[in-house]
């Protein structure tokens, strides 16, 4: 019986087969009589000891000598002694019959196990071979050299990448030292990785330096893990070299690329430092000959008439020294912008106040006579500084005057537009062409002009507008229909609520006279200022340089001293620390007068103890308002 069968079934075979034996024996007992007694028990022995094995054999011999006693051998007078040694012959015929048939079965079972073992076996072999057999594929199809070798250092296997990366056959290595490749002053590297083999821990990702047949080097990336044999042993080490030789390359050229870029940097900083640097010394250079002219205008309005000869040419110098004056301040004025070096004096401010005083003054100089201009809109407040929306405002205007012939019309607007404050200059000037609107508010960039470039400027102002209009949060667009057909340029910023209405101020006093000290190297502009304050009733005396300024201070005791910063040898800045220093100058103003606009130039003068700061050409009415102010942070 297969050995799937359960034991009560083999029992139970057992069972039936002597059953069936003691049926089949009354059937012939007719033709048989007392005769052979057994003979049908035999087959039961023999089919339940094949079926069920050595126990269920016993069990029906044991029950067919049961039922033979019981209902043949069982006779009036009782068995005789034949029948009793065949009964005890048949029962141990029984017994040796189910032991032999039961250790056929356990041979046969062990035979099949031992079968399915080899098949087993083959079955391991055969894919231990297959995967053997891919391990090789891999190992001679890779891209990285796989190379292995024992305890000593001895090459014992070389994959083809091995030798497309070194140069080297496999019969050219096998059973030489791991040392060929190695250059001498990376020995050393062979005795850590063996050591560190043979504690039986892995290296990974080691670059190093290899060397091929020809002895070129080669970068490699090398990854070393022990070999161990069936016992757990360490007998070698396997390595996996990689060439990074492209990525070494690549990491060089990436550093060469930083270093030019980080030079570049550095060049285009110092070339930065140098423009800020060259454009500050120009505004200073350009400011000192202004403050003059300024001064000198100023003292011929004052000294002149209205009506006489000089009238015209004292407005033409007056109008083309504030034209200058405007394009040097656009001009430093775009560059600090764009480099982020002005800081906004962010306060309530009442957008169409700030552009009515703008077209006001515009008017007092006589700069929109010759085009009609209109001004409408409601009031709306911002967050703004009031210099830079005055700036904005004047560079508008004057961008549209500049570019509207006399005659044509100009529309100044100021309104509001749901939260939005809107600025907006509308002319019929010469219009943008469609080529060059999309650039319009790029540095530098203006429409065709003729060669007597009448319409002048520096192409400066539109990019001026746009930095400071951002600088509020805000925008700005240009649109125009076309050449000849008119431009408008309109600004946004947020509006915000008007702010509660002040207290009115109470209208200034006059002032007294006072002593001033002036110390300025430039002759010109220091006559001219000097002339200036006299026609203001005020006692002035002059210095050129810094030492003959402080003697002059302590024997004259001025009230204000006014002192240009840019002084030869002793400067202005050490002269305010000097006087500052000095006992005999106790509430001394010091004003510090400098060509130099940047706002590290007014913390500077705040160092060195200057009460304010006033960037050249002063405008008499600034100047005016300094002097009678009490003492106060320097102002820009």
């Amino acid at each position: 019986m297969p050995p799937t069968v359960s034991r009560l079934a083999r029992y139970a075979v057992a069972i039936g087969a002597t059953a069936f034996a003691v049926a089949l024996r009354a059937v012939l007992a007719p033709l048989l009589g007392a005769k052979l007694p057994l003979v049908t028990f035999w087959p039961a022995i023999l089919l339940s000891a094949w079926l069920g094995g050595f126990w269920p054999g016993l069990l029906a011999t044991l029950l067919s000598g049961m039922a033979v006693s019981y209902l043949w051998l069982s006779l009036p007078h009782g068995p005789d002694l034949g029948d009793t040694v065949g009964l005890l012959v048949f029962l141990a015929v029984g017994f040796l019959i189910s032991w032999l048939v039961g250790a056929l079965h356990e041979a046969r079972s062990r035979l099949t196990e031992k079968v399915r073992d080899l098949q087993d076996a083959v079955l391991i072999r055969e894919g231990a071979e297959e995967a053997q057999s891919r391990l090789v594929a891999i190992v001679q199809s890779s891209d990285d050299a796989i190379v292995s070798k024992n305890l000593d250092g001895q090459i014992t296997s070389w994959n083809a990448a091995a030798t497309r990366m070194f140069g080297y056959t496999e019969e050219e290595v096998l059973g030489r030292s791991i040392t060929i490749i190695i250059p001498e002053d990376r020995l050393n590297e062979e005795t850590h990785v063996l050591a560190a083999i043979r504690r039986g821990e892995a290296i990974e990702h080691f670059e190093t330096v290899r060397l091929r047949k020809n002895r070129t080097p080669i970068p490699i990336s090398l990854t070393v893990s022990p070999v161990r044999n069936a016992a757990g042993q360490i007998i070698g080490a396997s390595k996996i070299a990689r060439d990074i030789s492209a990525r070494k390359q690549a990491d060089e050229e990436r550093a060469m690329l930083l270093a030019r870029e980080h030079a570049a940097r550095r060049e285009a900083e110092s070339a930065n430092r140098a423009k800020d640097e060259f454009l500050a010394m120009l505004g200073h250079e350009l400011r000192n000959p202004l403050s003059a002219i300024s001064n000198a205008v100023y003292v011929l309005d004052r000294a002149g008439k209205p009506d006489d000869a000089t009238a015209a040419a004292r407005g033409v110098i007056a109008r083309q020294s504030a034209h200058l004056a405007r394009l040097m301040d656009d001009l430093l004025d775009v560059s600090r912008v764009m480099s982020g070096k002005i800081l906004l004096d962010l306060k309530p401010l009442e957008l169409h106040e700030v552009a009515k005083r703008v077209l006001g003054t515009q008017r007092e100089t006589g700069k929109v006579d010759r085009h009609r201009v209109t001004f409408d809109g409601a009031p709306v407040w911002i967050h703004g500084d009031g210099t830079r929306i005055e700036q904005i405002v004047v560079n508008l205007l004057t961008n549209a005057l500049k570019f509207t012939p006399p005659g044509g019309s100009i529309r100044l607007q100021v309104m509001q537009e749901g939260r939005t404050a809107v600025l907006r200059v509308a002319d019929s000037g010469i219009g943008i062409a469609p080529d060059v609107l999309p650039r319009i508010f790029e540095l530098f960039v203006q429409g065709p002009t003729a060669i007597d470039r009448g319409q002048g400027g520096l192409g400066i102002g539109l990019t001026l507008v746009k930095q400071l209009a951002e600088l509020h949060g805000g925008s700005v667009e240009a649109q125009s229909p076309g050449t000849g057909r008119g431009t408008t340029l309109t600004v946004r910023f947020a509006a915000i609520a008007a702010p509660a209405t002040e207290t009115e101020r109470p209208a200034p006093v006059a002032h007294p006279s006072r002593r001033i000290l002036i110390v300025e190297d430039n002759h010109d502009a220091r006559e001219m200022l000097r002339t200036m304050l006299e026609l203001w009733h005020h006692t002035v005396r002059e210095a050129a340089d810094g030492p003959s300024a402080i003697e002059v201070a302590l024997e004259f005791k001025p009230d204000i001293a006014i002192v240009d910063v840019g002084l030869p040898g002793l400067d202005g800045y050490e002269v305010a620390r000097h006087l500052r220093a000095s006992p005999g100058a106790q509430g001394l103003r010091l004003i510090a007068l400098t060509g130099y606009g940047l706002s590290k130039d007014a913390e500077r003068a705040r160092a060195a103890g200057f009460d304010a700061h006033l960037v050249k050409p002063v405008h008499p009415d600034r100047l005016m308002e300094i002097l009678g102010l009490k003492q106060r942070s320097p102002d820009t």
